[in-house]
């Protein structure tokens, strides 16, 4: 039995009207919805009183006996109280964790073996390729050469394997500040390269370096490594004489091999830095200077 408020008596004249006239169930639905929903604001007939009340913890749900016994209503009230509560936690910031399934709980499981079998192989593959890493690889390559050159190479070795790392870090970070695998590539292509001339500067100087070769013969070299040309031979000085003929430079403002000479002394030093340095931000701008450098040496190299 629907039982009407008498707050609204157009209400309760409309629903007799529906019933008198034989409205099938599935019309009349919406409008005992409408009067569940009416009777949880107005007052009963015999001033019951609807109410809710919340807790801490779980919300207490008063209600009046005649709701009570509308296990509709009550469906409609829980649903409205749970989604208030909800609503109020996920403002708060407290959302209560949801317990795992059992399913659930399997996975997590089998992910944390998985896991553990992967570090596993990773620590067995590590061992397995220990000498195909660069630098005992490198170690391997060198040990059958005569002890007097490993100074030269482990130098090589050292320097190269710098710039190889830096140009890892500068790509990683392209790549996690959201740039693309193309850029990414070009910022390793940048710090990872060696322009020619500064590999002839490390070499000359790596050989100055261990005694392979003489400061004084090698400052003969240009920045290509190459003695300078002379079309009679007659004019062409004796590298290995103490007086030994100067050619004189056609610029009396500056002397390209003077300069050469200041440019690569300045790329010895930036090398040093380079390797010295922990600083990403400051290797990369110490790369920057050095192919600066590079760039005004082989433009005076050409004058």
């Amino acid at each position: 039995m629907i039982r009407i408020n008498p707050a609204c008596p157009l209400l309760a004249k409309n629903i007799q009207d529906t019933i008198v006239n034989k409205i099938s169930f599935p019309k009349l639905l919406p409008v005992v919805l409408v009067i569940v929903a009416g009777s949880l604001i107005l007052p009963s007939i015999n001033n019951e009183q609807t109410a809710f009340a919340e807790s801490n913890t779980e919300p207490t749900i008063l209600v009046s006996d005649t709701l009570k016994k509308n296990p509709l209503a009550m469906k409609i009230i829980a649903e409205m109280e749970s989604q208030k509560l909800k609503y109020k936690q996920l403002s708060e910031g407290k959302l209560p964790e949801i317990p795992l399934t059992k399913k659930q709980i399997e996975i997590e499981k089998n992910k944390k073996i998985s896991e553990e079998i992967l570090q596993e192989d990773l620590k067995s593959m590590e061992k397995k390729y220990l000498d195909f890493t660069p630098k005992n690889a490198f170690e391997k390559f060198i040990s059958k050469l005569n002890s007097t050159y490993y100074g030269i190479f482990w130098d090589q070795f050292d320097y190269l394997n710098a710039k190889v790392q830096l140009a890892l870090a500068a790509k990683n970070q392209v790549l996690e500040n959201g740039g693309s695998l193309y850029e990414a590539q070009q910022e390793y292509f940048k710090y990872a390269s060696m322009p020619r001339l500064e590999m002839i500067s490390y070499i000359q100087e790596l050989n100055i370096k261990y005694g392979f070769a003489d400061s004084q013969i090698q400052s003969n070299f240009d920045a290509n490594g190459k003695l300078p040309r002379f079309e009679d031979d007659k004019d062409a000085p004796c590298y290995g004489c103490e007086n030994k003929v100067t050619t004189p430079s056609n610029n009396i403002d500056i002397d390209p091999k003077a300069e050469i000479k200041i440019l690569q002394e300045k790329l010895s030093n930036l090398r040093q830095e380079f390797l010295n340095s922990n600083d990403i931000e400051e290797k990369k701008f110490l790369v920057n200077s050095l192919n600066d450098t590079v760039k005004k040496i082989q433009k005076l190299t050409y004058l």
